[in-house]
């Protein structure tokens, strides 16, 4: 995948290991609020490749501290081409209070990019649908 940095002295995105998630540095010190759309600018544009999607996430040890995307997944689509953001909330860690704050150092990672593939499909209306075992139940209705 291309990338194209857009800040000085650029953290490119690593995956390590054989991991699912590239990781995605922060190019900059950053504090992050409880409460708040903290919009972090990743600085970089990438030219994912066709027939695929990026989806942002927070890596698994952001998550434990209370770090999600505000739109639970972020999407870059294969013919996007500018600065990749995320939109970081951070769960209250107290009931009573909006002030959480939690410090992220330049180099640090809390947000990874899974690259995988997309199907595309040709909608067709229809009257009817196919009959499955459960129909039209809905929430809870296959863990009863």
């Amino acid at each position: 995948m291309r990338v194209k940095p857009l800040v000085s002295n650029f953290i490119p995105p690593e995956i390590k290991h054989d991991s699912a998630g590239m990781d995605i540095y922060f190019q900059e010190d950053t504090e992050l609020r409880a409460g708040c759309d903290n919009v972090v600018r990743l600085g970089f544009a990438a030219e994912v490749p066709h027939g695929f999607v990026a989806l942002l996430l927070p890596r698994s040890s952001a998550g434990i501290k209370g770090i999600g995307l505000r739109n639970t997944v972020g999407v870059i689509d294969s013919d996007y081409r500018g600065e990749w953001i995320a939109h970081i909330s951070v769960d209250e860690l107290d009931s009573n209070t909006r002030d959480t704050v939690l410090s992220y150092r330049r180099g640090e990672r809390a947000i990874q990019a899974i690259i995988v593939p997309v199907r595309y499909e040709t909608i067709e209306l229809s009257d009817e649908l196919s009959d499955t075992d459960r129909g039209q139940g809905g929430f809870g209705s296959t863990g009863k």
